[in-house]
């Protein structure tokens, strides 16, 4: 068994990697995939993705998003190949990775794994002393067809994020998302508008900017729309619905042929679960996060 350790993937490295998660998605019927980016990530120097090969092939993968600093948790995303599985690779990949993050000075992290792999695998958690967090988070999906979906406010209209706007952005991304500083927006804003595989749109109200959409346009079939806030004073009252529509008849009319929406959100928001579920997302999986006993 070979292992190597990388900061940021090239091209081949995610082909394969996209690959072997494609074959354990149809063994274990999970659904969500990992962002192969260490953009956002607090260390840029860190190594983030690990891999085993065995004869050359890609059989297990580590990969650490780590987007805030040393005092804060890092998710943990690892696979290893169904007919892999019980030859100590996923043991040999975290003890690398954890090497790292140790040495960066990181001591919280959490795994990630879905319901229907721990429903299939029953004494996995008791038998690597971990505990699932009750509240899972769910992975919804839109199929959406060649439909056009109608907006209910024409006074709301949408733009791509330009540079000059980060600074008027970043009030209502740090009001939104009160964990993160000042200095975590503007990274996180300018990184993404820097990336060709994310679009970036505002909402504009009255001539002024009330909230920001990112999405990750990478995969050929499908869009995922994460980092949606809007300005406190904007909210329940339809800005949200309406931004997320014209953002969605923005990417059909730019690209028909992705006919696949996904985003995430927590299971204890029950306001944005309502939101997604009255355009049409349904939940497409739940999502787990691991700590350790």
């Amino acid at each position: 068994m070979e292992y190597e350790k990388v900061s940021a993937l090239t091209d081949i490295q995610k082909k394969e990697i996209e690959q072997l998660i494609e074959r354990v998605h149809e063994f274990d019927g999970s659904k969500k995939d990992p962002y192969l980016n260490n953009q956002f990530n607090y260390y840029p120097q860190m190594t983030s993705f690990f891999l085993a090969r065995s004869a050359g092939e890609l059989v297990g993968f580590v990969m650490l998003y780590a987007d805030g600093n040393y005092t804060e948790s890092v998710d943990v995303f690892m696979v290893v190949a169904p007919q892999n599985r019980h030859q100590k690779i996923g043991t040999k990949l975290w003890q690398n990775a954890h090497r790292v993050l140790r040495e960066f000075g990181y001591q919280k992290w959490e795994f990630i794994a879905e319901k229907g792999f721990l429903d299939s695998n029953p004494n996995f958690l008791n038998n690597k002393n971990l505990i699932a967090d009750p509240e899972p988070e769910y992975q919804m999906r839109l199929d959406r067809g060649k439909q056009e979906f109608e907006d209910t406010r024409t006074d709301l209209a949408i733009r791509l994020l330009e540079s000059e706007d980060v600074s008027k952005v970043v009030p209502i991304y740090t009001e939104s998302f009160p964990e993160s500083s000042a200095k975590e927006a503007v990274t996180y804003l300018t990184k993404g508008l820097a990336d060709i595989a994310n679009e970036n749109f505002v909402l504009i109200y009255d001539k002024e900017i009330v909230g920001c959409c990112s999405v990750d346009i990478s995969k050929e079939n499908e869009y995922y729309l994460y980092g949606i806030f809007i300005a406190k004073k904007y909210r329940n009252q339809g800005f949200a619905y309406n931004f997320i529509i014209k953002v969605i008849n923005w990417l059909n009319n730019e690209n028909s042929y992705r006919r696949i929406c996904l985003l995430a959100v927590d299971g204890s928001n029950s306001i944005a679960m309502r939101l997604y579920k009255s355009i049409g997302f349904e939940v497409e999986t739940e999502v787990y996060y691991l700590y350790e006993t």
